[in-house]
């Protein structure tokens, strides 16, 4: 049943209907996920939809890079945030022949690495930036051989660790002693762990949280906050502590991106939309 109804809303979500992501922006506070309603929009223009945030601070000033996505292809974005949560314009920092999403970034030492979802390429490569924000360079391909979703990578305990999704929302994780690699499959990628990343993942209060997406009824229905309790080349094992359903602004149909750091949250919304044509797009309208 699962299948055949995952099956039937793809055909109508490909045919009749569209999905109209925004990104809202707010203040990191105490009991932050109870005032997700209050927020400043990061708002794409016609035609676009703006999804993914994740959070990166460099020389003190913070950025948002995301997916920025015409209806035909997508490419990594970034601004930059002000102190009154404005943002600048949005400029370019990757494109490819495909389609990319989700830019993971991560820093090593003075280096800075981004890993984006580059899903047709059925491989997740590490690319290091030459000139921040706006210049990478691919370094090396860290793993291949799957259709890999929304990939993050982390640092923990003397290992770099991987996190991706496959078949949708299916955990794989893979760990290595240095950036070279080789990355090499966790134990537990041959259970079918469910548990698709939202976002990098974040220590609050002494605590690894791993932001996942509850895909059980539809793709990126809500966000699950999950604290990670032990991670090693053998074991792995989280716990749910919280969750983000699309009830903080009118008319969400799903919430799949939470990014967050010691000043700021930022998070994604989505609103379906009746597709006029299939060379029309619909503007995400105000938000």
């Amino acid at each position: 049943m699962r299948l055949i109804f995952y099956l039937l809303t793809s055909f109508l979500y490909a045919g009749l209907l569209q999905d109209d992501y925004f990104i809202a922006i707010k203040k990191n506070e105490p009991n932050v996920l109870d005032q997700l309603s209050s927020y400043t929009s990061l708002l794409p223009p016609p035609g676009k939809y703006y999804a993914d945030p994740i959070l990166f601070t460099y020389q003190g000033t913070n950025y948002i890079f995301f997916e920025d996505y015409d209806y035909r292809k997508g490419i990594i974005s970034y601004v930059t945030i002000e102190q009154n949560l404005q943002t600048s314009e949005p400029k370019k920092a990757l494109e490819l022949p495909i389609h990319l999403s989700f830019p993971c970034l991560f820093q090593d030492g003075d280096e800075i690495y981004m890993i984006p979802e580059t899903y047709d390429h059925c491989s997740i490569t590490l690319f290091q930036a030459v000139q921040f924000p706006h210049l990478w360079t691919p370094k090396r391909i860290l793993v291949e051989g799957e259709k890999f979703s929304d990939p993050i990578l982390f640092k923990h305990n003397g290992y770099y660790w991987l996190f991706a999704a496959v078949h949708q929302d299916k955990l794989l994780i893979y760990y290595a002693k240095d950036l070279e690699g080789p990355f090499v499959p966790h134990p537990i990628n041959t259970a079918s762990i469910r548990g698709r990343n939202a976002g990098q993942v974040f220590i609050l209060d002494n605590q690894l949280i791993r932001p996942t997406m509850d895909c059980s009824v539809g793709y990126g229905k809500s966000i699950v906050l999950k604290e990670i309790l032990s991670l090693t080349t053998q074991t792995f094992l989280e716990q749910e502590i919280a969750t983000i359903d699309p009830t903080w602004a009118p008319n969400l149909s799903g919430t799949h991106g939470y990014s967050q750091n010691e000043e700021l949250v930022v998070y994604d919304g989505r609103r379906t939309s009746v597709r006029r044509h299939q060379h029309q797009n619909i503007a995400s309208g105000a938000l």
